[in-house]
Formats: structure tokens, C-alpha cells, sequence
């Protein structure tokens, strides 16, 4: 592509004017994540076949064939002959692109891969507002010097530069709709992604203002607003997204203040549930009173029974004695049947025991709770946007279809306390998933990591070691050791977190 033993020689000859060295970059797992999709772009102008100077710039994956940059840092190739190679932050390819839209009113341009490709960037389309962290992605010249990169380096994918600043203000140039922000950039950065705290890229930087050495500096970025029509007259549709971007933090408070909320739930039901358990107790002793009375009622029944009885008896004797049979009969009979009615007086007494079904014959019939199982079948998931973290993926609802005893469309599942998970490895996409399955909760939770290439390369072997795929207690226990591997290897905390609240959905009739 390049002709490397002048490469050098020919970086030396050109003269940059240099702002001051940046601060030291405050780095965060969305923006290095973002990293994957920056390139450096180098241009060798031409003439005759021979090599006349050279300079480099850098650039935006927007499709995996397609490079966004600045129109002034291709302008060799567009006004005249020129090569364009295209280094990217990681990898050990270079590849060699083509000038395919140049629009130098807005100072944007497109290159097309003509090998290899490049995970493209999201591009964020809502309003960046005044103040929000941003981050400049790029390759400036500045420290390629400092660092005294030969030749070689600077066709080696490395990772980019990054350093960060605010917007500082509407502020725009006259000549273009920009992006006003005081994040360090220098000679190089042309072309770069000014990206926010969830790694999406809110603009393109241009150039910056003329400090004249006293002054603070500022940098101007290309914005979303002429982006988008750029690209879409150039037939690119890139990959957007309309969502705010919520930091870390702020999902932290809001995650704290949704479980200091469940908290509190949890606390009244437990309260109530007290509360109810004191007026059972309660309940329970006024029925053990009554049954206490009805014994004693018993007893004294089963008493005047045996008096009366046995005075009856006692008067049917005395009758007999005076010869008055009929109706000493009629009074013995009287006797003994009193007498039997004692014995039954005092076992129809209630038993204490009969508290407890009293009341639940008194209580009424609550309705059968659902165990916290997994009950085969196929789940509706809405997709909870408060306890989301979403930055790139589009918000959308899914449906799990789930099977016993632990799989979900064919993929086994391992089980973690009370939850199921599995960790896998996108086949197509920069990306490792950790998927958890909370029966009891109704929540499905699908964690995102977007990995560099060579996390991602050794995840990839690692799964392979791990084939977690039949749904068989041989499938759960390999997805639990797929699962353990791959989180020693991730980094410590994911890009997105994408949570659903689930129902089951009941088989239709017939089916």
C-alpha cells in the first residue's frame, strides 16, 4: 500500500503548527469501547507515480466498508492523485480505501474500504446539550511526536487518543452547523469522532480556534445535523439512535433509588404481613375463648343431664314403690334417656385444636400464588427503559421461549441462586452477552459488553472449549462453565444493560 522505508521522510518534511499537549485523558469502558470503530487515515499525494508528500488524519467507521472524516484531510486524493490508506485502532491489517463523496462546504468526506472492515460507530441524533461530557477520538500528530513513532507505527493499528472536555455553548461556525467543545485536539484529530459519555459520536472534528497563545482553545466538530445528510446522499445508512445518553452514575442513583423503592415495598409487605399475623393471633384467641365457653357450656349440659336423669330415675323407684307403674315407666324412661344424654354433652364438646380450622373455614379463599419457577413456554417481555442502560442498541420488546428444565430457544441455561444465566459470544457482532432469567422477579436481563478484537478473539476460543448447546443437564453444567470463563475475562462492568419485566404467555386453546 504504502511505501514504508520513505514513510518517515516523508512525515518529517512537512511542518504542523502544534497546540499544546493534551491533559491526561479520563478514560471510561463506553468511549475505549467507541475506540473500535476510529481509524488513522493516511494520504500520499501523488504525482507521476512518485511519491510528493504525505499526511494523515483520522476517521469514523460508519458502515463496516465506510469511513467518515473531514473533506480537508482527503483533499490530495480529491483535487489530485493520491493514495488513501486507513489504519485501524486495533486488528494487525491496514487497508487501502477510495474517495467516494466529498463535500468540502462541509468539510466531510466518505471513503470506501476496498478491503477489510471496520465495526462501525453509532451516531447519535438527539440534542447535545450545553455542558455534557464529550470525548475527542483520534490520532493527533502532536503525541505521534512526543511518542517519536517510526515509520512502522504509523501504519500499525493502535489504539487512539482520547481526551475530554464539555460543549461548551450553540456556538457554530458560519460555514457549517459545528459543535462547540474545549476537549484537547490538535493536527491529526481532523476527521476524528466527537463522541459523549456513552460513546455514540455527536460530531466530526474540524479545526480549532486561534488561541494566538493566550487564549483558551477551542474545538469546533462537524455536527449530527450535516452528518446525516452527508451520508444520506451518499446512500450510507448508518447506525443512529434518538436516546439520551445516561451516564454510569446516574444509572447507579437510579438503580439505588429503584431498590431503595423495592426495599420499602418489601418492608410494608412485611408489616402488613405482621400486621395480619397479630390480628390472626388475635382472632385465633377470641375462637379459643368461645370454644373454652362452649366446653364449659358442654360440661355443665352434660351435668344437668346426669342430675336430671338420675332424679327421674331416682322419682321412678319411688313410684314403682306405690304401685303407680304407668307413669313410674314414663318417668324411668325420661331418666335414662337424660342420662344417655350426658356422655354425648360432654364428647360433642369442641376440641381446642379446632381454632385453626375455624378460622381458615372463616377466612377467605385467597388465590393459588405462582411458585418462583420457570413455567415452560413462551414469555412476553416489555422492556423496562428506567432500569435500562441503553446506549447503542434500539429499545425494542422480545419474547423468550422457554423449555424445561433450563433452555431458552434451544440454548441451555445454568442455574445462579434463584436465577438462570447463560454468557455467550455474538458470532456476527463485536460482542459478548450475559443473559439472566429471574423467574420469581418476572425480569430477563440481557448485560452487553463490546469487546476489543483480541478480548474478543479469546472469548470466541473460550467458547469453543465450552459448547454449551444441547438442552440437557450436560448443556446447563457446560453453560455454567461458559459463563464462569468468560466473566474472568470481561471487563468490569458491560456497555448496556437491557432489563424486560416478563409474563407468561398460556398456550392458546387447541394448540
Amino acid at each position: 500500500m504504502l511505501n514504508k522505508s520513505n514513510l518517515w521522510g516523508w512525515m518529517l518534511a512537512l511542518v504542523f503548527q502544534f497546540l499544546p499537549a493534551p491533559a491526561l485523558a479520563q478514560d471510561n469502558l463506553d468511549v475505549a469501547a467507541a475506540g473500535r470503530s476510529v481509524v488513522r487515515v493516511v494520504v500520499v499525494a501523488m504525482e507521476g507515480g512518485v511519491p510528493q508528500g504525505i499526511g494523515t488524519g483520522s476517521g469514523v467507521a460508519v458502515a463496516p466498508d465506510k469511513i467518515l472524516t473531514n473533506a480537508h484531510v482527503v483533499s490530495d486524493a480529491a483535487e489530485g492523485e493520491a493514495i488513501i490508506g486507513v489504519v485501524p485502532s486495533e486488528g494487525s491489517k491496514r487497508f487501502t480505501g477510495r474517495l467516494i463523496a466529498y463535500q468540502p462546504q462541509r468539510d466531510l468526506a466518505l471513503i470506501e474500504l476496498t478491503d477489510g472492515h471496520v465495526e462501525p460507530a453509532t451516531i447519535a441524533t438527539g440534542p447535545v446539550p450545553d455542558g455534557a461530557a464529550v470525548a475527542a477520538v483520534g490520532y493527533p500528530f502532536s503525541v505521534d511526536r512526543a511518542r517519536e513513532l517510526g515509520a512502522e507505527g504509523f501504519v500499525t493499528p493502535q489504539a487512539p487518543v482520547k481526551s475530554w472536555g464539555h460543549v461548551s455553548g450553540g456556538q457554530s461556525s458560519q460555514r457549517f452547523d459545528t459543535v462547540l467543545h474545549d476537549a484537547a485536539i490538535g493536527r491529526g484529530n481532523s476527521g476524528g469522532p466527537l463522541v459523549d459519555s456513552c460513546g455514540r459520536v455527536v460530531g466530526i472534528n474540524s479545526f480549532v480556534s486561534n488561541s494566538e497563545g493566550v487564549d483558551a482553545v477551542f474545538g469546533f466538530a462537524v455536527s449530527v445535523k450535516e452528518i446525516i445528510p452527508f451520508l444520506r446522499a451518499a446512500g450510507v445508512k448508518p447506525h443512529t439512535t434518538g436516546l439520551p445518553c445516561r451516564t454510569s452514575a446516574e444509572q447507579a442513583a437510579i438503580d439505588e433509588r429503584l431498590a431503595r423503592s423495592e426495599d420499602e415495598r418489601a418492608q410494608a409487605e412485611r408489616n402488613r404481613a405482621a400486621y395480619a399475623e397479630e390480628r390472626m393471633d388475635a382472632r385465633r384467641e377470641q375462637v379459643r375463648d368461645r370454644i373454652l365457653a362452649e366446653r364449659d357450656n358442654g360440661l355443665a349440659v352434660a351435668g344437668l343431664l346426669l342430675v336430671f336423669g338420675v332424679a327421674f330415675v331416682n322419682g321412678a323407684l319411688v313410684l314403682l314403690s306405690k304401685d303407680d307403674r304407668r307413669v313410674a315407666l314414663g318417668a324411668g324412661a325420661a331418666g335414662l334417656v337424660l342420662m344417655a344424654g350426658a356422655p354425648i354433652a360432654w364428647v360433642a364438646r369442641p376440641d381446642l385444636d379446632q381454632a385453626d380450622a375455624r378460622l381458615a373455614a372463616a377466612a377467605p379463599k385467597a388465590s393459588p400464588k405462582t411458585a418462583a419457577t420457570a413455567v415452560e413456554g413462551a414469555y412476553a417481555c416489555r422492556l423496562d427503559l428506567e432500569r435500562s442502560r441503553i446506549t447503542i442498541s434500539e429499545p425494542r420488546d422480545v419474547t423468550l421461549d422457554w423449555a424445561a428444565p433450563s433452555c431458552e430457544g434451544g440454548a441451555p441455561f445454568a442455574a445462579e441462586d434463584d436465577r438462570w444465566v447463560r454468557a455467550e459470544v455474538s458470532p456476527t457482532e463485536g460482542i459478548a452477552l450475559v443473559r439472566r432469567f429471574d423467574p420469581a422477579a418476572s425480569r430477563y436481563t440481557v448485560e452487553r459488553y463490546l469487546l476489543p478484537a483480541d478480548t474478543l478473539a479469546a472469548a470466541r476460543a473460550l467458547q469453543a472449549k465450552h459448547p454449551a448447546k444441547s438442552c440437557s443437564a450436560d448443556g446447563a453444567r457446560a453453560a455454567g462453565d461458559m459463563t464462569q470463563a468468560l466473566r474472568d475475562l470481561l471487563p468490569p462492568a458491560p456497555n448496556e444493560r437491557l432489563v424486560y419485566s416478563c409474563d407468561h404467555v398460556p398456550p392458546a386453546q387447541g394448540s
